[in-house]
């Protein structure tokens, strides 16, 4: 039987079945092995009374008190000490989901290969166990800086002591990253992977928010060195939510400059399934943020995709730092510096009437004579007229909302962006609130080159950058109005529409065509 199998299994007889008391007895072992190897009692063990009694002497007072007899520890140690600690620590959390090892090796293998070249003396790691996978190797091919790690519970600290006991540029401190901090020194370099999610109980309102990555964030810059560089993994919603996080998001710009944004591989974090990002920090302004996207190549390495570089003032002048709004926001700017100059650029604003549908819950759903629009009726850039919901009511008071040939319909509620136009009205129908109408009330604009301009790629960022909210995105008509329309001739407009048109017709017939074989070809295998 593998040693560690052996190891837990005696353990497990005892009904010490916790992973981490697991860990803590394989540590008591080695604890006692290295101290009987300080002193070359090699052989101390065949003596189970002598190696019982050098075990509390050195063990208890660090790991706590040991709940057996000599006979069961000399049996412990007799198979503890032929596992490699770090190996077996690594095996025993391997599937593990409490954020002790948070870190794949790739991750830590990727902020090893920025540290490394960096003009840093002094890096600091809280909760340095998250990072084991690969943190060895960041200290050893980093003899010349200073690093400090932490951790916030007794035991892991004693892990972290032990494995870098001969690392005489390694210091150990005990401490809790969600409480104030009392560093005798600043850092050159920080990297940090914070709790997610935790409210913490506090006695002062020093701290804009009580979400742990909030408070990590807020006492760890602090620390950072006037030519320091903050690197930290924090969840989605430290990027958009409201309330604390608003304010601490502007705290943060007062204090320190957004170096990049990137976002990591789904699954990277071993205990948090949603959305991450890397965030870097810097006391001294960049002349552009990046921003970008990290996946795994072919060779197991963290890389960059999608590298977007942002204007900082612009960057400064957002309320949220969701990635995906600021890429659109990046491409609006390459967009908009990319204008042909033949082409005017004007306001929606300019050349529309804007306003949104009604509001209708549920229990307003009844049979009727007045049809309502929603988002649901809209696929692929087409209105669906079956099955619209309706409602009773007099139409003298919902005029406001009526539908004409004509407008342009965009939604204006979540995250995806539909766009479709009347180009007919079966009956009597308004825009739902989850619609935003486009009229337009100048004749120097197509409505169909509209609908195909806010539907193109660019035009949906440039939508996209309009979007606000915490926990739903939602459009404001008068800030859509702000949007930017490039204006071709209306000439150069009609041939755009005209060809749009036809080759969207040819695929549809080749759909329809595909689709009809298709099902000929299935009727046949089963005649």
């Amino acid at each position: 039987m593998e040693p560690l199998t052996r190891f837990k299994q005696l353990l497990i007889e005892r009904e010490v079945t916790e992973l981490r008391q697991i860990a803590t007895e394989l540590l008591r072992v080695h604890l006692t092995k290295e101290a009987c190897l300080t002193e070359g009692d090699e052989g101390l063990y065949h003596d189970e009374h002598t190696l019982y009694e050098r075990m509390k002497e050195e063990t208890e007072q660090r790991l706590g008190y040991f709940y057996g007899d000599p006979d069961w520890f000399k049996e412990l140690y007799v198979i503890g000490e032929q596992i490699d600690f770090l190996q077996g620590f690594l095996a025993l959390f391997e599937q593990d989901r409490t954020g002790v090892i948070v870190s794949p090796s790739y991750l830590t293998d990727y902020f090893t290969e920025r540290i490394i070249p960096a003009q840093v003396e002094k890096v600091l790691i809280p909760e340095a166990h998250k990072f084991l996978p690969g943190l060895s190797h960041l200290i050893q091919v980093c003899p010349d800086k200073q690093f400090v790690l932490t951790a916030q519970e007794k035991w892991l600290v004693e892990v972290l002591r032990f494995l870098y006991r001969d690392e005489f540029h390694v210091t150990i401190h005990h401490l809790s990253i969600y409480s104030s901090l009392d560093f005798e020194q600043d850092f050159d370099y920080i990297l940090a992977i914070p709790a997610f999610g935790v409210k913490m109980e506090l006695d002062t309102d020093y701290y804009f928010t009580r979400e742990s990555e909030g408070i990590a964030v807020q006492n760890l810059l602090d620390f950072l060195s006037e030519q320091g560089e903050f690197t930290t993994i924090i969840p989605s919603r430290f990027t958009f939510s409201g309330g604390g996080f608003a304010k601490l998001r502007k705290w943060i710009l007062r204090h320190a400059f957004v170096k990049s944004i990137h976002s990591l591989p789904d699954g990277t974090l071993r205990n948090y399934k949603g959305k991450s990002y890397l965030l870097t920090l810097t006391r001294e302004p960049n002349p552009v943020i990046e921003l970008g996207s990290l996946h795994l190549n072919d060779e197991n390495q963290l890389a960059l995709y999608h590298l977007k570089a942002m204007d900082p003032q612009s960057f400064r002048e957002r309320e949220d730092w969701r990635l995906d709004a600021l890429l659109s926001h990046a491409d609006v700017e390459q967009f908009e510096s990319l204008q042909p100059k033949k082409y005017k650029v004007v306001k929606l604003g300019e050349i529309a009437e804007l306003f949104r549908g009604k509001s209708i819950t549920k229990n307003k759903l009844q049979p009727g004579d007045v049809h309502v629009l929603n988002i649901s009726n809209i696929e692929d850039g087409e209105i669906l007229w079956d099955a619209m919901d309706t409602i009773n009511e007099e139409i003298r008071k919902v005029r406001r909302y009526e539908l004409e040939v004509g407008d342009v319909v965009i939604t204006c509620r979540g995250t995806q962006i539909k766009v479709a136009i009347v180009r007919e009205l079966p009956f009597y129908t308004i825009a739902s609130a989850n619609l935003i109408v486009i009229r337009c009330n100048s004749k120097e604009v197509e409505s169909e080159y509209l609908k195909i301009f806010l539907e193109s790629p660019v035009g949906e960022k440039l939508v996209q950058t309009f979007q606000r909210g915490t926990t739903v995105m939602n459009i404001h008509p008068a800030d859509l109005g702000e949007l930017k329309i490039p204006m071709p001739t209306l000439a150069d407009q009609r041939t755009l529409v005209q060809k749009y048109q036809r080759e969207r017709q040819l695929f549809l017939e080749a759909r329809r065509r595909w689709e009809q074989m298709r099902q000929t070809i299935y009727d046949q295998l089963i005649k």
